[in-house]
């Protein structure tokens, strides 16, 4: 039933998304498609996006609470608490001349430069990592299809030198991806793999919001640690001075 909900949807959102060239594709066509039906750009301009999120891990007893909120023109909030309500996380941008990150330490907001500011905000944007990658210069090259526990899907791999390799694997069904994999790279000279590959499933769940999907449900497993996200989403009137001013409301 909710693989149909998500056929219906990507259908309603536009019918080139169900053309997938299964055969003769491309990263190109496969990240595009993947955006495509999640519909970012048909978020409201007049609206501000709120997503509170429960962060848990799998027999441990840490708990963490994100609130992200998102306006158009590049405005982003992040706030994440501890069970204790301390905040272990703030970052904040009014998209044009204010990037700031909380400071633990000072217990205040400090400066960033627009690029750091970029960095440390991709972990939480709720786009994910695909969003940008044009601009980020990462190499994408296609590997083709394969089956997975059943279904069909396609491969693509991006690599950033002396960071990381990342594979995205995409359902030929509904365009949405349903396993990432990493293996990260030594800042060495020579590219050396260490560590455990990541395993993150990031399709357990969308829900639809407007004429977008956003993720309700999703997990990743690394070095043994299964962390769990459930997300909740809505509207509401849209608040400049949220991503302005530094009172925490």
């Amino acid at each position: 039933m909710k693989a149909l909900k998500l056929l219906l949807l990507a259908a309603a959102l536009g019918p080139t998304l169900m053309q997938a060239q299964v055969t003769h594709d491309s990263a190109a066509a496969a990240v595009d498609r993947y955006l495509a039906v999640l519909n970012y750009e048909a978020l409201p301009h007049d609206s501000m996006l709120v997503l509170n999120t429960v962060v848990s891990y799998h027999g441990m007893p840490d708990t963490f609470y994100m609130e992200r909120l998102y306006a158009y023109g590049e405005m982003h909030r992040v706030i994440v608490r501890n069970k204790a309500g301390e905040i272990v996380t703030g970052l904040c941008t009014n998209g044009t001349d204010r990037y700031r990150e909380y400071s633990t330490h000072e217990g205040w907001w400090v400066e960033l430069s627009p690029d750091i500011f970029a960095d440390k905000l991709q972990p939480y944007d709720f786009r994910g990592p695909l969003y940008r990658w044009r601009e980020r210069g990462i190499q994408l090259t296609y590997q083709g299809t394969s089956e997975n526990e059943g279904h069909l899907m396609q491969t693509v791999k991006a690599e950033q030198l002396n960071r990381f390799t990342r594979y995205y694997l995409f359902d030929t069904e509904n365009s949405l991806m349903v396993l990432f994999k990493e293996v990260n790279q030594a800042m060495t000279g020579s590219i050396s793999m260490f560590g455990n590959p990541v395993d993150w499933k990031v399709l357990h769940e969308y829900q639809p919001l407007g004429a977008s999907l956003i993720v309700r449900q999703e997990s990743y497993l690394r070095n043994g640690v299964l962390t769990i996200m459930e997300t909740e989403a809505h509207f509401t009137v849209r608040d400049n001075l949220l991503f302005n001013q530094d009172v925490l409301r």
